[in-house]
C-alpha cells in the first residue's frame, strides 16, 4: 500500500517563547470564551488556596513558638491552642476548596471542549471544496479535531491547577520570605529544573503526535474499512480482511516503537529534572539545619521552614504536573489554533435570500486542476445554455463530468476561464451568496442515518416543518409508496447501526437523494447519474418525465446511459476534459462523431442478433 503508510510530515520546530506567551494567551481566551462565570469561580478558589497556603506557614509558626515559650508544668499554652485550632480550620478549608475546585475544573473542561469543537466544526463547514482533496487539510483537520475532543479537558485543567498550584505555591514562599528570605529563594529556584524538565518532555510528545497523525488516519481507514457494514460483505467475499488486519498491524507495530523511543527519552529528562529539584530542597534543609545551629534561625522558626518546605515541594509537584498537562495542551493548542487560523473560505452557507432568477449560464475557456493533480481534469471549456432546458453531459468515465458540473454550480472555482451567471461572474463570493439556486445529486449521495423526512428535509433544513412539501418531494421521486410501508413512515429511523434503525435498498436510497433535490426547489437542478440504483422500467419513467418533475428549471443531468438523455434540448460531450462535441442527439448523430459512436456501441450490446456471451 505505498503511499498510504508513508510518513509525511516535515519536523516540528521548537516554539519560541513569544508563541507559547501567545498560545497560552489564547488558551486563556478560549477557557474565559467558553466559561466566564466557572472560571471566576476556579480562580477564586485558587486565590482563597494561596492565602491558606501562606497561613497555614505562618499558624505553624506561631504554634510553635507558643509551644516552646510554655513550660511542662504548665500545660499547652492558650496562644498555642488557639493557633492550632485556627490551622486545623484552615486546613479543612482548604480541603473543601480543593474539592470544590476539582468539580469545577470538570464542568469548564466540558464548556471548552465544546467551543473547541464548535470552532473546527465551523471552519472545517466553511473551507473551499478544494481543500477536501488536499492531503495536508486532512493531517492538519485530525490534528485539530482530536485537540477539540480530548485536549480541552486537560487545557482547562492544566491551566487552572497552574494558576491554584502557583497561588498556593507563591503564598508559601512568601510567608517563607518573611521567616528566612534566603531560603525562601533557593526553594524559588528548586522549581527552574522541574519546569525545563516539563517542557522538553512535551515537546518530546508533541513531535511525536505530530509525526504520526499521518500514519493515525491511514490505520483509522483501514480500521473502518474492516469494521463497517457498507465493506462487509466485499471484504468476506475476497477473504480480504487478514490482509487489511496486516497493514493496521504494522502501522501499530510502527506507533507502539514510536512510543517506547518517546518515552525513553521523556523518562529521562523527567528523572534528571526530579533529581535536581531533590538535590535543590536537601541543600535547603541542610542549610536550615546549619541556620539554626548558628543561632540564626530559632526552633520555631525552623520548624515552620520545614512545614514551608514540605508544603512547597508538595505544591510544586501539584504545579509540575499541572504545567505539564497545560504545556502539553498549549502545544496541540497549536494545532487548533493554527487550523483556525488557515486562510479562511468563503464562509458559512448565508439563510436563503432572494436573488435574481437565473436566465444563462456561460462558461468561456474554463479550466480547473484538482489541488493534489498534476494536470488539469478540464480544458478550455466553452458552453452556453439558458434557463428552463435539460442540459446532459455525457462522456466516458473520467472525462471530467461531475467536476464540470461542480465548476458550473459554484462549488468549485476554475482555475482559469470563467463562469457566468447572466453577467455575474461566479466568483466564491457571489456563489455562495446564489447557493440556494442550486440543487445537486451525485453520484456518490449521502444516506444520512436519520429518519426518512430528515433525509428528504436536508435538501433544504430551513424548511424543516414543511412536512407537506417533504411528502410531495417523496411522490415526485416515487418514494411516498415504499415509505409509508415503512414501520414509522416518515419518522422511521434509517441506519442499522442505531437502535430501532432500519437499512434500505440501493435503489431507494436514491429515491431519498431524489426527492431530497425535488425539495430544495432550486433552479438549477445537477442530476449525476440520478437512476444508477433504479431498475429499468424506474429508470426510463424518471427520464420520460424528468422535465415535468423538475417542473421546467434547469437540470444538468449527467448520465453514462446515452439512451437516457436523447431528449435533452443540448448534448455536450466530453473526452479528456474538453468538450469535444455539443447539440441535440439528432444534431450529434449526424455528425457521427464520439458521440454517435459510443450511442451505437451501447445499442448495440441490447440487438437482439449479438451473440450471447
Amino acid at each position: 500500500m505505498p503511499g498510504l503508510l508513508d510518513e509525511v510530515q516535515q519536523p516540528v520546530g521548537r516554539l519560541s517563547p513569544r508563541r507559547q506567551l501567545w498560545l497560552t494567551w489564547q488558551a486563556l481566551r478560549m477557557v474565559w470564551a467558553s466559561a466566564p462565570r466557572d472560571f471566576c469561580l476556579v480562580a477564586a478558589g485558587a486565590l482563597i488556596t494561596g492565602v491558606g497556603a501562606g497561613a497555614q506557614v505562618m499558624l505553624t509558626n506561631g504554634a510553635l513558638q507558643g509551644v516552646l515559650s510554655g513550660s511542662a508544668d504548665a500545660g499547652l499554652p492558650t496562644t498555642a491552642v488557639l493557633y492550632l485550632l485556627a490551622l486545623v480550620a484552615v486546613t479543612a478549608a482548604l480541603k473543601f476548596t480543593a474539592s470544590f475546585q476539582s468539580e469545577r475544573e470538570r464542568i469548564v473542561g466540558e464548556l471548552v471542549a465544546r467551543h473547541a469543537q464548535t470552532q473546527v466544526l465551523e471552519v472545517a463547514a466553511s473551507k473551499r471544496l478544494e481543500s477536501f482533496e488536499q492531503p495536508e487539510f486532512y493531517n492538519r483537520l485530525e490534528r485539530a479535531t482530536v485537540t477539540a475532543e480530548m485536549r480541552p479537558v486537560q487545557l482547562a485543567s492544566g491551566l487552572l491547577g497552574t494558576i491554584s498550584s502557583g497561588v498556593a505555591t507563591l503564598g508559601v514562599l512568601v510567608a517563607l520570605l518573611v521567616i528566612s528570605p534566603w531560603l525562601g529563594l533557593m526553594l524559588l529556584v528548586s522549581a527552574v529544573p522541574l519546569w525545563l524538565a516539563t517542557g522538553r518532555s512535551n515537546r518530546m510528545l508533541y513531535a511525536f503526535n505530530f509525526r504520526m497523525t499521518h500514519l493515525d488516519r491511514s490505520r483509522a481507514y483501514l480500521s473502518y474499512l474492516v469494521t463497517s457494514r457498507e465493506n462487509a460483505a466485499e471484504l468476506r467475499a475476497c477473504q480480504a480482511n487478514p490482509f487489511l488486519r496486516g497493514y493496521i498491524d504494522d502501522l501499530y507495530d510502527r506507533r507502539i516503537d514510536g512510543v517506547r523511543h518517546m518515552t525513553r527519552r521523556r523518562i529521562l529528562a523527567t528523572s534528571l529534572g526530579n533529581a535536581a529539584n531533590a538535590v535543590v530542597v536537601m541543600v535547603v534543609m541542610l542549610l536550615a539545619v546549619f541556620m539554626v545551629s548558628r543561632g540564626w534561625l530559632t526552633l520555631a522558626e525552623a520548624g515552620a521552614v520545614f512545614v514551608a518546605i514540605a508544603l512547597v515541594s508538595q505544591r510544586l509537584a501539584a504545579a509540575s504536573d499541572s504545567v505539564l498537562r497545560l504545556h502539553e495542551s498549549i502545544l496541540f493548542v497549536e494545532d487548533l489554533v493554527g487550523f483556525i487560523e488557515q486562510e479562511e473560505g468563503p464562509g458559512p452557507d448565508p439563510e436563503d435570500r432572494p436573488s435574481a432568477p437565473l436566465n444563462t449560464i456561460r462558461l468561456d475557456n474554463v479550466a480547473f486542476q484538482y489541488p493534489s493533480g498534476t494536470s488539469h481534469a478540464l480544458h478550455d471549456v466553452d458552453m452556453e445554455f439558458s434557463a428552463g432546458q435539460v442540459i446532459a453531459l455525457v462522456g466516458e468515465n473520467g472525462s471530467g463530468k461531475t467536476t464540470l458540473a461542480k465548476v458550473i454550480a459554484g462549488l468549485y472555482q476554475p482555475t482559469g476561464g470563467t463562469v457566468r451567471w447572466d453577467d455575474q461572474r461566479l466568483t466564491e463570493e457571489v456563489a455562495l451568496a446564489r447557493r440556494h439556486q442550486v440543487g445537486a445529486m451525485f453520484q456518490d449521495f449521502v444516506q444520512y442515518r436519520l429518519s426518512v423526512a430528515d433525509n428528504i428535509a436536508m435538501g433544504r433544513p430551513g424548511r424543516r416543518d414543511d412536512d407537506e412539501s417533504v411528502r410531495d418531494a417523496a411522490r415526485r421521486a416515487k418514494a411516498h409508496e415504499f415509505i409509508e410501508a415503512l414501520p414509522d413512515g416518515y419518522d422511521t429511523q434509517l441506519g442499522s447501526q442505531f437502535l430501532g434503525g432500519l437499512e434500505l435498498s440501493g435503489g431507494q436510497w436514491q429515491r431519498l437523494a431524489l426527492a431530497r433535490v425535488f425539495f430544495r426547489d432550486a433552479d438549477l437542478l445537477i442530476l449525476d447519474e440520478p437512476t444508477s440504483a433504479l431498475d429499468p422500467r424506474a429508470e426510463r419513467e424518471l427520464f420520460d418525465d424528468i422535465r415535468s418533475l423538475c417542473n421546467g428549471r434547469t437540470v444538468l443531468l449527467i448520465s453514462h446511459r446515452f439512451a437516457n438523455v436523447r431528449s435533452a434540448d443540448r448534448i455536450f460531450v466530453l473526452a479528456n476534459g474538453r468538450v469535444c462535441e455539443s447539440g441535440s442527439h439528432d444534431e450529434l448523430m449526424a455528425v457521427n462523431g464520439r458521440y454517435a459512436e459510443l450511442f451505437r456501441l451501447q445499442a448495440d450490446g441490447y440487438h437482439e442478433t449479438r451473440q450471447p456471451l
